[in-house]
Order: C-alpha cells, then sequence, then structure tokens
C-alpha cells in the first residue's frame, strides 16, 4: 500500500519510493534432458534483463561452453513452458514473442549472419561463412523480446548448434528463466542448481553502515514520508540469497529512471557520490530549484565493497552496479543496504516517487 503523506508547507516535500525486486521461488530444481546422440553444451545460463510479466524490448543473454570444434553453421533457440530435450513436447509459453526479436551481439566463429524467427517461440541465426568453433565460452544476445505473460512461472529455454542448416546436430542444451508480477524486475538463473533471493524491511532505530534508520520500509517500498530541509532520512533493506552456485552471485542495483524521483517536472538528483568513490553524505546545496537541491543515495554493508565502509554512500543512477557479492555458495546470507534522501530549502513541493531495481545472478 503506498502512503504519500501530505505536504506540510513549500519547503517540505513527501514521496514515496518503491522497489521492484526478482525473487526466483525458493529452490527451483530445473531438470535437464540431453538428447542422445549429440553432445551437451556445459555451464548453460540465460539472463534476462526484466522478469515482469509481459515486458516488452527484454533481452535475453546466453551463455554456454561447446564440446567440441565443429564449425557452427546455424544456431536456434526455441523457448518452452516445459523442462526437455530439444525434439521433445514443447509449449510454447502464453505471451512470449520473438517477432521484433534482434540479434544483439555473439561470438561464434565465422562470418556472416542471417537472423529469423521460424515461430513466435523460436529464433535463428544462420552463419554464412563459419569458422572451426573453438571448445570455448560462447555468448549469444538478443533483444527486442517479449516476455511470457503468466505471472510467478518458470520457463525454458532450449538451444541447438548444427554443422548444416538445421539437419547434423553438434550441440543442445536448456536454460531457464522465470517471470514474476507485473510489479517484479530481471531474473537469471543457471540450470540445475538451487537458488532463491528475498527483500526484508528494516525498522526505525536500526543502522546501516554506522548511520541510524529513522524509517520502517517494507519488502517493496522505502517510505520515506515528508522531508524537512537539512533533515536527512534513512531506510535499510536486508537482501538474503541462498545458493549452491560455485561462483556466488551478485546482486545489483539501479534507478529505473533519470532522474531517480520525480514529481510532474520536478525532481529529486542523485547523490554527488559515485560508485567508484562513494562520498560521506552531504547535504544538496543547489541554488536553483531541480538542480542539486535534493539528493538520493544508497550504501551497502557488504565488506566486498569496502569502498561504502565507514557510512558512505554513491548515486543510485540508471546503470546497474553489483552492491551485493559473494564468490561461492551461501546459505541464507544476510548482507543490509542502505538508502538516503534530503532536500534543501528550495527543494518544489510534490509527492515525488521512483523505482529502485535489484537483480540477483547466481553464477554455476
Amino acid at each position: 500500500m503506498k502512503l504519500i503523506p501530505t505536504i506540510q508547507s513549500k519547503k517540505i516535500v513527501a514521496f514515496f519510493l518503491t522497489i521492484t525486486l526478482f525473487f526466483v521461488g525458493a529452490f527451483y530444481k530445473l531438470a535437464i534432458l540431453s538428447p542422445v546422440s549429440a553432445g551437451t553444451f556445459t555451464s548453460r545460463s540465460v539472463t534476462i534483463t526484466d522478469s515482469r510479466a509481459s515486458a516488452t524490448s527484454v533481452t535475453y543473454a546466453y551463455g554456454f561452453t561447446t564440446t567440441v570444434t565443429t564449425s557452427i553453421k546455424q544456431i536456434d533457440f526455441k523457448f518452452c513452458t516445459q523442462a526437455g530435450a530439444w525434439g521433445d513436447t514443447c509449449t510454447a509459453p502464453t505471451g512470449l514473442s520473438t517477432s521484433s526479436a534482434t540479434r544483439d551481439s555473439d561470438n561464434i566463429a565465422g562470418t556472416g549472419r542471417t537472423d529469423s524467427a521460424p515461430a513466435a517461440n523460436s529464433f535463428r541465426t544462420v552463419i554464412t561463412t563459419p569458422s572451426t568453433q573453438s571448445t570455448q565460452a560462447v555468448t549469444f544476445s538478443i533483444g527486442g523480446m517479449v516476455n511470457p505473460s503468466t505471472t510467478n512461472t518458470t520457463f525454458y529455454a532450449r538451444i541447438i548448434t548444427y554443422s548444416d542448416t538445421g539437419t547434423t546436430e553438434i550441440d543442445s542444451g536448456e536454460a531457464a528463466f522465470a517471470t514474476l508480477t507485473s510489479t517484479s524486475v530481471a531474473v537469471s538463473a543457471t540450470v540445475l542448481e538451487n537458488f532463491s533471493f528475498s527483500l526484508a524491511g528494516v525498522n526505525s532505530g536500526g543502522t546501516v553502515n554506522s548511520a541510524t534508520t529513522d524509517i520502517t520500509t517494507t519488502a517493496a517500498t522505502i517510505p520515506f514520508g515528508t522531508l524537512s530541509s537539512g533533515d536527512p532520512n534513512i531506510g535499510a533493506h536486508d537482501v538474503t540469497v541462498t545458493t549452491n552456485a560455485g561462483s556466488g552471485y551478485i546482486v545489483s542495483a539501479k534507478a529505473a529512471a533519470d532522474p531517480p524521483l520525480s514529481a510532474g517536472s520536478n525532481n529529486i538528483d542523485y547523490f554527488s557520490g559515485t560508485y567508484a568513490s562513494p562520498a560521506a553524505w552531504s547535504s544538496p546545496n543547489g541554488s536553483s530549484q531541480n538542480v542539486n537541491t535534493g539528493f538520493f543515495g544508497y550504501t551497502t554493508e557488504d565488506t566486498a565493497h569496502s569502498g561504502f565502509q565507514s557510512n558512505k554512500w554513491a548515486r543510485a543512477d540508471t546503470t546497474a552496479r553489483a552492491i551485493v557479492t559473494n564468490s561461492g555458495a551461501a546459505s541464507a546470507e544476510t548482507t543490509r543496504i542502505g538508502w538516503q534522501a534530503e532536500i534543501n530549502v528550495l527543494q518544489p513541493a510534490g509527492s515525488y516517487t521512483g523505482t529502485i531495481i535489484l537483480v540477483a545472478t547466481p553464477t554455476y
């Protein structure tokens, strides 16, 4: 429930910041079936840039390792509601569409590319002049995808390569992804592993990086309430991850828009500290309305990001930045992250809103 306090004067401003996050139901167990007659890709994964059901212009970034050096003439992708091998029954996810999809990039050996979408749930690239393919990590990115419309559901992306145009199989495999509700965000997962990610609110009177919280957050909101000049408000969240991914995971954060908070034509800007050089909090000192007359920033207690220690803060811009990092498996590992907002006397009155997107990505 959005709680937007009533504005009390021209020198105070109320706003409500929502957080959308990717939440994978605890411990998806994804069974992959491999064809007997050909190889199976290793280190298979797919990362999508937005997990919201029916989201458009989504990028699906694939990663896998080939098993042989055979030249790849054709690579096909097929999206299904059920796990299985390439030739098994495949039901197209409702709402998913490749009709506007484009190949953004790939590192398959060879020159010349012809892309097509043979069906609403498939995508194909034919390499004009293929070359010997090293048994290396292959990347393939498809942009312009439309997500399935079914919420809170796991789907499967089947992948197959051919040495010719669709007859002689080289390798195949499968990776999984999930859509959540219309307020959810990007999700990534690697098959055959367990992964869960959650966010919990923190009460007023807690601490984050030595700073004291003075608002109570929920799992999906940062209700800063009414801001007064010279009086910063601080909130926090606890990020909890469980995974058996051998190479660990990262949790990244970004603002959905620039500027991060707005009320009509008015805005609250990013804090001056940067991700590369977090800084001690300083009050906004802008002398023109909407130009550094309000600041919003974040911090993290993750010791892997030591620049944030000792109460340092950074700007929450539209570039995804890792705020929690772990290099190995984790069991209910919890890390606290914080949010701070402050205005000066020139900030225009209004009810300011914005969205922070959190994305968790395990690597197996």
